[in-house]
């Protein structure tokens, strides 16, 4: 029994550690993005968080969108831009996080 946990436990951790690229975001994923001049080794692809990452993919394949491109590719220039306002900030701030003030709301 101990010889599975410890291999499991292992797996677990090494998943999540990986980079938030691999997280969600599928191949069609990254081929949609290429078109939007995102590479899928760029700094905005690894620097997405989980959470982040999951948003993206859910604007790609988002039904409602599914039928107009202008609407769907609009969805995701305005998301991109987002993440690249939040990496932004964090740079100017080390050490802080861009959504620390609204975690910090959340806790009251």
């Amino acid at each position: 029994m101990r010889r599975l946990i410890i291999p499991g436990a292992i797996a677990v951790v090494v998943f999540l550690t990986t980079s938030s690229f691999a997280f969600l975001l599928t191949e069609e994923d990254f081929e949609y993005l290429k078109t939007h001049g995102v590479e899928k080794a760029g700094p905005l692809i690894q620097g997405l968080s989980p959470r982040e990452t999951a948003r993206m993919h859910a604007l790609i394949t988002d039904l409602r969108t599914k039928d107009d491109p202008v609407a769907r590719r609009k969805a995701i220039e305005a998301a991109l831009n987002e993440h690249r306002e939040h990496q932004s900030w964090e740079i100017m701030n080390p050490g802080k996080l861009w959504n620390a003030r609204e975690r910090e709301i959340f806790k009251r």
